[in-house]
This record gives structure tokens, sequence and C-alpha cells, in this order.
């Protein structure tokens, strides 16, 4: 039976996205999942939801696949908490377990996550969570906060 661990953690879109060194590390990431995913396409939408206040309440979950297990993903999670002042996103990652991939998996998170300006601290979990996350059932997720509401989609993507 195949086992699974899970990471995720909250940090800037641009500490993810722009700067070179973090980018290496998603590409390094991507590389040890068999993952691909667009960065000018993400990059796209995250602009597409404007910016300042404006881009509060918006934003969609994207999940990238691997192409060989379809249980192996990174989530980028692109809302904007209506009270969010940082562009903070949550980068999730499950994998199997296996040939201590799990090791060199949780290194190159450790790298993003000790770069970025502005982190929540990694959660590691053994739990299917991030698996549960993304079931298509629930999305469209309705977010109210206030008066205002947000619909919150999910994308799914694999090579």
């Amino acid at each position: 039976m195949k086992r699974y661990i899970e990471f995720s953690f909250y940090l800037p879109f641009f500490d993810l996205i722009d700067d070179a060194f973090e980018v290496s590390n998603l590409e390094e990431l991507m590389n040890q999942l068999n993952i691909k995913i667009n960065f000018m396409e993400l990059y796209d939408h995250y602009l597409s939801y404007g910016e300042g206040a404006s881009r509060a309440g918006k934003g969609d979950i994207f999940v990238f696949f691997a192409k060989d297990d379809s249980d192996d993903f990174i989530l980028i999670d692109l809302f904007s908490d209506f009270t969010d002042q940082h562009n903070i996103v949550k980068l999730g990652v499950r994998c199997e377990i296996k040939h201590d991939n799990e090791k060199r998996i949780k290194n190159i998170l450790n790298n993003l996550h000790s770069r970025a300006e502005i982190k929540s601290k990694i959660e590691e979990s053994n739990e299917d969570l991030l698996k549960l996350e993304i079931k298509n059932e629930e999305y469209p997720k309705e977010i109210r906060y206030g008066d205002q509401t947000y619909v919150k989609n999910i994308h799914y993507k694999t090579l």
C-alpha cells in the first residue's frame, strides 16, 4: 500500500514566483514530482484578480498533478483573504513516501520557506488533508466576509 506525506505553508506570491532562486527551487520540486507548472499562466491568473484592495476576496486554487501518480500534486491557492496585505498564497505538496524522496522534498520546501519574507510555519501531515481540500464536489466554494461574497474555483492541471 502506498503511503503519502503532505506539506503546506503560506508565503507571498511574489516570493514564490518572481525570485529567481525561488523559481529554481520550485522547478527542482517539479522535477522531483514529475509535475509541470506554467509559471506565466499562473502569474497571469494571479494578476487578473486585480491589485491592492480590489484583489481582496479573489483567487482560485490550482492543482498540478504528477504525470504518473494523480495522488502526487502541487497545490497553489491564489485566494486573497479580505484582510491580506502581503499577497499571501498557499503552497501545498503531496507525494508518495519512497526512496527517501520526502527528505528531498522537505529540503526543497525548507529552502523556499527560509527565503520567504513573510510566511506561516510548515505543516506536515500523513492525514490526507490536502487531498480532502481538493475534492471536486466542494467547488465552487462560496466565501463570505461581512456583506461581501466570492466564489472560489478549483482548476486541475496535468501534463
